[in-house]
């Protein structure tokens, strides 16, 4: 008899462990988040291209301020909840990407942005890149005036 509950017992805290460990964190969409109103009024400078490499770890998103520029720029639409990321030149002979996607905020400090596509312009001779949905999840959080986006594993 105590063999069988052992047995049972064995088993059923094995099953537990398969579950728990097979679930994602859960997103909680009832808290504000702290960056979004910050995040959506503006264009921002970014050290990289977001979307365009799903392994990129750490993104520094520093406010846009309008002059002559060539360099990487991203915004946030708060009406459709698109995003757009690219590299832009004020002379317009270069070679020009551009990442489409949407984005959600989550938690206080989260950010989950899946790519729709990549466009490439002006000097490249490449097709636009139809992605296939995947969720990025980013931890926002701000030093100074740069807000910083770190790529989460879930």
């Amino acid at each position: 008899m105590t063999k069988k509950i052992f047995s049972n017992l064995s088993l059923l805290i094995m099953t537990l462990f398969i579950f728990s460990c097979d679930t994602k964190p859960q997103r909680n969409t009832n808290v504000k988040n702290i960056y979004k109103n910050e995040l959506e009024n503006g264009i921002w400078e970014t050290n990289a291209i977001l979307g365009l490499d799903p392994n990129a770890g750490k993104f520094t998103l520093t406010k846009f301020i309008q002059r002559k520029f060539a360099g990487n720029l991203t915004s946030f639409s708060n009406k459709e909840m698109n995003f757009s990321s690219g590299y832009t030149a004020f002379c317009g002979n270069d070679n020009f990407t551009t990442v489409i996607g949407k984005y959600d905020f989550f938690d206080k400090d989260k950010i989950s942005i899946s790519v729709d596509s990549v466009t490439y312009s002006g000097g490249w001779e490449k097709p636009t890149e139809i992605r296939k949905k995947k969720d990025l999840i980013y931890l926002i959080s701000k030093v100074d005036d740069k807000l910083i986006l770190t790529k989460q594993n879930e």
